[in-house]
């Protein structure tokens, strides 16, 4: 199941959805799409830079998701979050590492 995530994750659209919004600077846009030929380093460049940014930046994350039909990425950040995570989306990132 991890590994589908992994692979469905578009780092790449969302990124441009959460830089359209001001959440991402031109440089944290351009560090992801440097990685868009793997696409799980992008979506690990993604997350890291959402995991230490403010709350405003992970709404955004959120938004983007459900805007760019990334529902099942979007879920298990709120699964995660019902399960009693310390941090924002923990579950997620584990995936990731």
């Amino acid at each position: 199941m991890f590994d589908t995530l992994t692979e469905k994750l578009d780092a790449q659209s969302v990124a441009r959805n959460m830089f359209q919004c001001n959440a991402l600077t031109l440089k944290e846009l351009q560090s992801i799409q440097f990685k868009g030929g793997v696409p799980v380093e992008a979506a690990e460049q993604l997350l890291n830079i959402v995991m230490s940014q403010s709350s405003y930046v992970f709404g955004c994350f959120m938004s983007a998701l459900k805007q760019k039909n990334q529902q099942h990425v979007y879920e298990v950040v709120i699964a995660g979050s019902y399960k009693g995570n310390v941090t924002r989306f923990v579950s997620l990132f584990i995936i990731y590492s």
